[in-house]
């Protein structure tokens, strides 16, 4: 990985070097628009065992995003997008529109992305998993991956257990990959499997619980951060249950119930509600549901511009980390659609 990623760089700077990322950003028509993806925001040396590679950006590095960001685009938001028509006389002369987008709702948004947001006086969008805002629980992901990092330096039992918990006992490589296969081996099974295979690796581990921490934001802050007119909000659904798992009641309870939340609380405008589906899982099906309870648009994670016609309900975004974008000439490369 560190082979590869050292290739990129090489080869981000030579491209760099010769104006190919900033003409080609400058190139897009005025409908062309960039929504970026980020997850979580701390320092690199903050960076706990079980997080996911790819689930943070370092607040310098991030720092710098934003510079490069102002430079080349008009940062506005999801809102200012979906409310502001580009006429055919100025879509050439403007520079194309990108969107910070931030899913889960993670409480380090607002130690470390917020102040730079509000000293860049730069906008940004925030998903937040209602079910999980103002609580102590994490997302099943992170129980198992802070889990792992004990199981996996434990000795295997002498008597098999749990079957889903044999196979991924047996991964081999390194933590981050094994990690990424148990995650992915998981993501496809329905809910009770699930907390089985948690409940077994506890009982392996002889842990009892995982710790009792807040990973996410509280109704106070989001409130705050809404008041200063940067920072807008949307669903990221209410227990963050991947809606292609589910059947059509347990969808419409989930998108429904966030969206209740979301204007009980007083953090969205009912004219305009924005979606995040968990784990980027849709279907045609599912984006329906979304628009017919009451959401005006929805964000993918597949890779890519959009450009003006664009379904609402099927936007593309591009996947910010740290490793990719730790560089202003990847970081460049990346947002043109180099790498």
């Amino acid at each position: 990985m560190k082979l590869i990623l050292s290739s990129k760089l090489i080869l981000a700077k030579l491209i760099t070097s010769v104006g190919i990322p900033g003409a080609m950003i400058r190139n897009r028509t005025g409908k062309q628009y960039l929504i970026l993806m980020y997850h979580q925001i701390f320092p690199s040396d903050q960076v706990k065992p079980w997080v996911q590679a790819g689930m943070y950006v370092d607040p310098d590095t991030f720092e710098m995003h934003i510079r490069v960001l102002k430079q080349y685009f008009q940062v506005v938001s999801l809102f200012e997008k979906f409310s502001t028509i580009p006429t055919a006389k100025n879509s050439k002369s403007i520079r194309p529109a990108c969107i910070l987008t931030f899913d889960d709702g993670w409480r380090d948004f607002y130690d470390f992305a917020y102040p730079t947001l509000k000293r860049n006086q730069v906008p940004a969008t925030i998903f937040l998993p209602t079910g999980y805002i103002g609580t102590n629980d994490w997302f099943w992901t992170d129980r198992l991956a802070w889990l792992l990092t004990i199981a996996f330096s434990s000795p295997r039992p002498d008597k098999p257990g749990n079957p889903l918990l044999e196979r991924i006992a047996g991964i081999q490589g390194a933590y981050e990959e094994r990690l990424e296969a148990a995650i992915n081996m998981l993501k496809n099974r329905n809910d009770q499997e699930i907390e089985e295979v948690i409940a077994a690796l506890m009982e392996r581990a002889g842990i009892e619980a995982t710790p009792n921490q807040r990973v996410f934001l509280n109704w106070e802050e989001v409130r705050e951060m809404r008041g200063s007119g940067l920072v807008t909000f949307g669903s990221h659904t209410h227990n963050h249950r991947i809606l292609v798992h589910l059947k059509e009641d347990e969808v419409r309870e989930e998108l429904a119930l966030s969206k209740k939340i979301l204007l009980r609380e007083g953090v969205v405008d009912p004219s305009f509600i924005p979606f995040c589906y968990p784990n980027g899982n849709s279907n045609q099906r599912i984006a329906c549901m979304v628009r017919e309870e009451g959401y005006h648009a929805a964000v993918l994670t597949g890779k890519g511009w959009n450009d003006g016609d664009a379904s609402p309900f099927e936007l593309k975004r591009v996947a910010i980390h740290q490793d990719m974008t730790a560089s202003r000439e990847m970081f460049g490369c990346r947002v043109a659609g180099i790498l």
